[in-house]
């Protein structure tokens, strides 16, 4: 199992961001103090997902897996260090931290067709409460292509969740979901106006969704993910 201090040090670095900072009713100044504090835990799920997986008591996840997973947090850290270039910096780097999420969990098999039905209409939903209001531009094209990734990786979750039936599986499948829900939050917040405390609210479920994506990859393997990309 997954050594207790290793998640001691993601909780002291999340408790640190929010107590240096102070993000709680407003987003601190972009500097290299709040970049520093905004990545580091997820510079620590890094570690624990390498380390772990080096552990002799340990039966990690296929490499392939678990280096996507370790590849997927290694560009969300960048995307969360390039907010200071703008809005396509990050969309571009947080495109690429899903896509090795998909990778990772595989595109076969594709499970059954409602539940692939049901995601569509879930990110068509999506699109219309959130996007569609959005001045035609290029950074609503961006957001278009970001959903369709976006919830492509929650399906893909999804599946491997109902495939597997495994605690590791289902803390992937949580992590995607709350990426899901730390966006809406923060599209909501950046264009349909603010929220109490919504700095809070949108880092925590965002820090939550990489614990989630960090830890299914920590655990036991699946012999199912074994066989298909080893």
């Amino acid at each position: 199992m997954l050594p207790v201090w290793k998640l001691i040090g993601f909780v002291l670095y999340v408790i640190l961001y929010y107590s240096a900072l102070d993000v709680y009713t407003q987003w601190p100044e972009e500097s290299l103090k709040s970049f520093f504090f905004k990545v580091m835990p997820i510079v620590h799920l890094v570690f624990i997902v390498i380390s772990t997986s080096l552990d002799d008591d340990v039966k990690p996840k296929s490499s392939w897996y678990r280096w996507n997973i370790a590849l997927a947090l290694i560009a969300s850290g960048i995307g969360d260090c390039s907010t200071f270039l703008g809005h396509y910096p990050p969309i571009i780097m947080f495109l690429i931290a899903h896509l090795f999420c998909i990778c990772a969990f595989g595109i076969r098999p594709v499970g059954s067709v409602p539940m692939a039905v049901s995601f569509a209409v879930a990110a068509v939903a999506y699109y219309f409460f959130l996007v569609d209001i959005m001045p035609m531009s290029l950074i609503k094209v961006s957001g278009i292509v970001y959903l369709v990734v976006l919830f492509t990786r929650a399906w893909r979750s999804m599946v491997v969740l109902l495939i597997e039936r495994s605690v590791d599986s289902f803390l992937a499948w949580l992590g995607s979901s709350l990426f899901i829900v730390s966006d809406v939050l923060f599209i909501v917040d950046m264009f349909h106006g603010s929220f109490d405390r919504a700095p809070f609210w949108i880092m925590l479920t965002y820090y939550l969704a990489q614990l989630g994506l960090a830890l299914s990859a920590c655990n036991t393997y699946s012999q199912s993910l074994l066989k298909k990309n080893d």
